[in-house]
C-alpha cells in the first residue's frame, strides 16, 4: 500500500510537470521590464505550488486544494509550532509592526527582490500566464489563480465568466429597474456629500449577500462546511460588484445595461450607463481596466484596508459587510499618494509652467520640491512591478499621449535627481502613471477611481476570506497594554539580568 502511495505521488509529480510545461510552452521566449529604466531580461516562470486541477468548476477545483492545504497546516504547525519567526522589538510596536512579519495571508504576498507576488507567481508572470480577454488578463482568470493557486486553462476561465454571469442575473433585483433596483434606491437617499468610498460602503452593507450562510446557521451545518455557503454568497456579491459601483458612479438607476460578458466588460457596461465615456475610449478603456484590475487584485494583509477586511471576514460577519468596513480606509491608499492627490500635483505643474514643458524648466521645478511633498513616490530598493506593467502598456498603446508623456518625464528626472541619505532612490508608484491615463480615457473623477481600486482588491480580499473559513482561521486577536505596563516590564527583566549577572561575578 505504501508502494502504491509512492507510486501515486511520482505520478502526480510527472503530471504537473508536463502541465506546467504546457502552461509555460508558449511564453518560453517572453521578455519583461524587470525595473524602472528599461533593463529587459528573460521571464523565468515559476511553478504553482500542487498539481493544477483540470476541473472547469471553482468550487469543485477548490474542494480539491482545501484538504491537501490542511494537512499541510497541520503538520507544518506540529513539527514547528515552537519555532520564532519574527522578533517583536518595542520600536516595532510604536511603528505599528511595519515589515514585522506577523500575519498569515495565502493568496499573496511582498518580495524584497520582486515585488507583490500572487500565488508564488510575479506580476510579469501572471500578465503573462493568465489567459486573456482583449489585451489583458480577465478578472475571472485573477480570481481563480488567487483562489486556487493554479494558472486557470481558458476552459476555466470561461466556466467562471458564465458562472458570475448566471448568478448577476439572479440578483437582478438588487441592482436593475426604476431606482436602480434595492441598492440604488437606498443610495439616492444619500447626502450629495458623501463620498463615491463612502456610498460604495453604504452599498456594500445594503447588499444582503448572506443568504446561503444564514440557512447553513439555521440549519446547524457543522462547521467544517461553513466555507461551502460562504463560497456561494461570495460568488453572487463578486458577480454583481461592477453594478454596485455603477450605483455608486450614478445617483439614478443602470438603464439598458447588457449583463453579459466578462467581469470588467459588465463594469464597463454599467460605467457607461452612469457616466460620459466616447464610444472611442471604450475599447481602451477596457483594456486598460483589465490590466488595472488584475495588478491590483490583491495586496499585502498588512495594508490597513486588507487588513481590516480580513480581521472581519474570519470573524460571524457576512462577506459583503466585511469588505463594505474596509472600504473606507481606502480614501488614503497608497500612503504615498492616491490618485486624485497625484493627479492634483500634475495639473499643478502643468498649470505652473503650461503644457509644452521644457526640460530644464521641469527639471528645475521638481528637484526644488522636498522630498516628504512628493505625491506617488517611495524611497525603496526597487521598481513596482506593477508601475512597469502599465509603463509597457502606456508604451506600446498610448505613447504619444500628452499626460501620460508628462508623468513618464517627472518620473524620469526624478528618479535620477534624488537620492536618499542611504544612497537609496525614490520609484514611482502606480498612481503616478494611472491616473493620467483614467483622465485620458474619460474617466476623470479620482475620487471616484479610487472605488475602481477598492473594487480590484475585492478578489484577493473575498479569495482570503473564503480560504479563513476553509481552515477555521481564528480572529486576529493580539493582546494590548499600555506604554507605562511596557516601561515597568522591560525595566524589571533588566533588573532582574543585572542581579544575575552580579550574583555570577560575586562568585568568581
Amino acid at each position: 500500500m505504501r508502494e502504491f502511495g509512492r507510486m501515486f505521488q511520482a505520478w502526480r509529480g510527472v503530471q504537473h510537470a508536463n502541465l506546467q510545461m504546457m502552461i509555460m510552452g508558449g511564453v518560453k521566449n517572453h521578455t519583461s521590464n524587470s525595473n524602472y529604466g528599461g533593463r529587459r531580461h528573460v521571464l523565468t516562470v515559476s511553478t504553482t505550488r500542487g498539481t493544477p486541477s483540470t476541473s472547469t468548476d471553482l468550487k469543485e477545483a477548490l474542494c480539491e486544494k482545501i484538504p491537501l492545504h490542511y494537512d499541510l497546516l497541520r503538520n507544518f504547525r506540529r513539527q514547528h509550532g515552537p519555532s520564532v519567526v519574527s522578533h517583536i522589538t518595542v520600536e516595532n510596536m510604536y511603528q505599528g509592526l511595519n515589515g514585522v512579519n506577523t500575519m498569515v495571508r495565502e493568496t499573496c504576498e511582498t518580495d524584497a527582490k520582486y515585488g507583490i507576488k500572487y500565488r508564488g507567481l510575479t506580476i510579469p508572470e501572471v500578465v503573462t500566464l493568465l489567459p486573456r480577454q482583449g489585451k489583458s488578463p480577465s478578472a475571472e482568470a485573477v480570481f481563480w489563480l488567487l483562489l486556487t493557486g493554479d494558472v486557470p486553462t481558458h476552459e476555466q476561465t470561461a466556466s467562471l465568466i458564465a458562472d458570475w454571469t448566471s448568478r448577476r442575473q439572479k440578483r437582478k433585483d438588487w441592482w436593475s429597474g426604476p431606482g436602480g433596483g434595492i441598492v440604488g434606491s437606498v443610495l439616492q437617499t444619500l447626502p450629495k456629500t458623501t463620498s463615491p468610498l463612502g456610498r460604495l460602503s453604504v452599498a456594500l452593507t445594503v447588499f444582503d449577500s448572506s443568504k446561503h450562510i444564514k440557512e447553513a446557521l439555521k440549519n446547524r451545518a457543522a462547521s467544517h462546511t461553513h466555507w461551502e455557503y460562504t463560497y456561494e454568497d461570495s460568488m453572487e456579491l463578486l458577480a454583481t460588484l461592477p453594478a454596485i459601483v455603477g450605483l455608486t458612479a450614478k445617483a439614478e438607476g443602470l438603464r439598458d445595461v447588457k449583463d453579459e460578458g466578462d467581469w470588467v466588460q459588465f463594469l464597463l457596461e454599467c460605467l457607461s450607463n452612469a457616466s460620459q465615456i466616447s464610444e472611442n475610449h471604450q475599447k481602451s478603456l477596457l483594456d486598460f481596466l483589465r490590466l488595472y484590475v488584475t495588478l491590483n487584485a490583491d495586496e499585502d494583509g498588512g495594508v490597513p484596508a486588507v487588513h481590516v477586511t480580513e480581521i472581519l471576514g474570519a470573524s460571524q460577519l457576512d462577506v459583503n459587510q466585511a469588505l463594505a468596513a474596509g472600504v473606507l480606509a481606502y480614501a488614503v491608499e497608497p500612503n504615498s499618494g492616491t490618485l486624485a492627490q497625484y493627479m492634483e500635483f500634475q495639473t499643478k505643474i502643468q498649470a505652473l509652467l503650461g503644457r509644452d514643458l521644457k526640460e530644464e524648466k521641469l527639471t528645475n521645478y521638481v528637484t526644488l520640491i522636498a522630498k516628504d511633498k512628493l505625491i506617488g513616490y517611495q524611497e525603496t530598493e526597487i521598481c513596482d512591478p506593477r508601475y512597469t506593467a502599465l509603463i509597457n502598456y502606456v508604451k506600446d498603446n498610448m505613447a504619444d499621449n500628452a499626460d501620460a508623456k508628462l508623468s513618464q518625464a517627472i518620473a524620469r528626472i526624478l528618479t535620477t535627481k534624488i537620492k536618499t541619505a542611504k544612497g537609496r532612490v525614490v520609484y514611482p508608484e502606480q498612481s503616478t502613471i494611472a491616473a493620467p491615463v483614467f483622465q485620458s480615457l474619460g474617466l476623470k473623477d479620482m475620487n471616484f477611481n479610487q472605488v475602481l481600486l477598492c473594487m480590484s482588491r475585492a478578489l484577493g480580499a473575498v479569495a482570503s476570506i473564503i480560504w479563513t473559513k476553509a481552515v477555521n482561521a481564528p480572529v486576529e486577536r493580539p493582546a494590548s497594554k499600555c506604554t507605562y505596563t511596557y516601561l515597568d516590564s522591560i525595566q524589571g527583566t533588566r533588573r532582574k539580568q543585572k542581579r544575575g549577572k552580579h550574583v555570577k561575578h560575586s562568585r568568581k
